[in-house]
């Protein structure tokens, strides 16, 4: 298994990278908000990325949806 890697943005949200697979946003209060157990995020510079762009691509997933 790999090593668990997190990261916390000012935006509110949580990146959790664990196991061989898995992928976990938490919001402000620790909910768990989105996980996958397949990923292409392996990196600490990758889960940054991604846990920042993540209010824009709620966003753009409310506005498809509509």
């Amino acid at each position: 298994m790999g090593e668990t890697i997190k990261y916390t943005s000012e935006n509110g949200y949580t990146g959790i990278l664990y196991g061989e697979h898995s992928l976990a946003i938490e919001d402000k209060d620790g909910k768990e908000v989105m996980h996958t157990g397949s990923r292409t995020i392996n990196t600490y510079e990758e889960l940054v990325e991604h846990v920042e762009k993540y209010p824009e691509f709620i966003k753009m997933f409310r506005r498809a949806s509509k």
